[in-house]
């Protein structure tokens, strides 16, 4: 019997939404309620001057300190803004313009609404989300420089493992589009008793401990893992997937457990 042992996440996905009922976070605060938000369902990149502009209006605003909003990508790859205080545009009404570029990736993003006040430090009382394209051509990721080598080795490419001995699996990615458009870097597992393959995510998040990846955001996806109880010829199929579906040229590797 063999066994090849994955390290498998679960990604947190924060979910927003697209009118006032359901963005509503806490819709009444005892002084006073949200009676409107404004804020594109759809932004697309136009130029320097694009931006994203939003409003948040209260029933009363004589309690409210500041207001602000935190603007991230619904997969938690992308913050746009942390904190991005906003402006009194009369009476009861708050608003912000927020700077778009090229580089920010085409993805859904959620815009939380936050307030302040002598009772409440921070409080988050309304979410709206959004669609953003920035307009780039898309270009298909590419990858390159497969390595399989053991934890305390230097990398590079073997075509023999031992069972029960930690190794590391790697490899490079490259996108046209920036490492922001990146969805996904994955290989395709086969072994002789098993003709359908069994996938595998890599990481770029400099966790060595849990994934053996070195150094966040650097390109290069990494796996930490273990064969047991296996022998013989197995084979990788390596891949990366950016955020409109696009996959990348596909890089083989064939290698013996023994």
């Amino acid at each position: 019997m063999q066994k090849f042992i994955f390290i498998l996440f679960t990604s947190l996905i924060l979910l927003g939404c697209d009118n006032i009922e359901d963005g509503l976070v806490d819709p009444n605060d005892g002084e006073f309620s949200v009676v409107d938000i404004q804020a594109p369902k759809s932004l697309e990149y136009v130029g320097a001057d694009t931006k994203l502009t939003t409003s948040i209006t209260f029933s009363d605003s004589k309690a409210i300190i500041v207001a602000w909003v935190q603007v991230s990508a619904q997969d938690g790859s992308f913050d746009i803004t942390y904190r991005k205080e906003m402006s009194k545009a009369n009476e009861n009404q708050y608003s912000t313009s927020i700077g778009m570029t090229s580089e920010m990736p085409s993805t859904k993003y959620t815009i939380d609404y936050h307030y302040q006040t002598e009772t409440q430090s921070d409080k988050k009382i309304a979410s709206h989300d959004f669609t953003y394209d920035n307009m780039q051509n898309n270009i298909a990721p590419i990858i390159s420089n497969p390595l399989f080598y053991y934890l305390d080795d230097e990398p590079t490419l073997l075509d023999t493992l031992e069972n029960d001995k930690e190794f590391i699996l790697s490899i490079k990615v490259t996108d046209g589009n920036g490492l922001s458009d990146i969805d996904s870097v994955y290989t395709d597992f086969y072994s002789p008793n098993n003709p359908s393959a069994i996938r595998v995510i890599l990481f770029d998040d400099g966790k060595v401990a849990e994934h053996g990846d070195k150094i966040a955001g650097d390109g290069i996806y990494s796996l930490k893992n273990i064969f047991s109880g296996a022998s013989g010829d197995r084979k990788f199929e390596f891949w990366a997937r950016d955020r409109r579906g696009m996959l990348s040229n596909m890089i083989t590797h064939n290698l013996v457990v023994k």
